[in-house]
């Protein structure tokens, strides 16, 4: 059988919909990646209120191996995972993939975004930011140094 929309990709919110002001970070929701090999983060921001003249949505991934302590999730060229958004003057969208799951990425992801502005009054975005994982999400085999056999 074939891999299909319906069946085979799992969409996890991890930051819900929410207007972002200031410059604090909002973590997001954790994610559980146990069973899962691939998946992506996709983050989506709405154009600024207020006008400032910059306007950016800063998007990265974390991990964690207990779901209690969180550090950047690095790719293999040793960068963190992410992108940024430039909403100051439209909508802005993008995707980044993850890689490792069930290997050597830690089990627990969450997205963070730090919003940043220059000028404007109050400026906020709204945002949301989820973690989608394809291929469907079956357990794993196990990896042991005993036979079954």
């Amino acid at each position: 059988m074939r891999f299909n929309a319906y069946d085979d990709v799992k969409v996890i919110t991890s930051v819900k919909p929410q207007s972002i002001t200031g410059s604090s970070a909002v973590n997001g929701a954790s994610v559980d990646t146990l069973g899962s090999d691939n998946a992506k983060i996709h983050a989506y921001a709405v154009t600024t209120t207020s006008n400032p003249s910059v306007a950016t949505l800063a998007v990265k991934l974390q991990e964690s191996a207990d779901n209690s302590t969180w550090t950047d999730a690095l790719d293999n060229t040793s960068t963190v995972i992410g992108f940024t958004l430039d909403v100051h003057a439209a909508d802005g969208f993008n995707a980044a993939r993850i890689e490792g799951l069930g290997l050597n990425r830690k089990r627990y992801l969450r997205v963070v975004a730090t919003p940043s502005f220059t000028g404007g009054t109050s400026p906020a975005i709204v945002a949301n930011a989820e973690i989608v994982f394809g291929g469907g999400t079956n357990p794993l085999p196990v990896n042991t140094n005993t036979s079954n056999t």
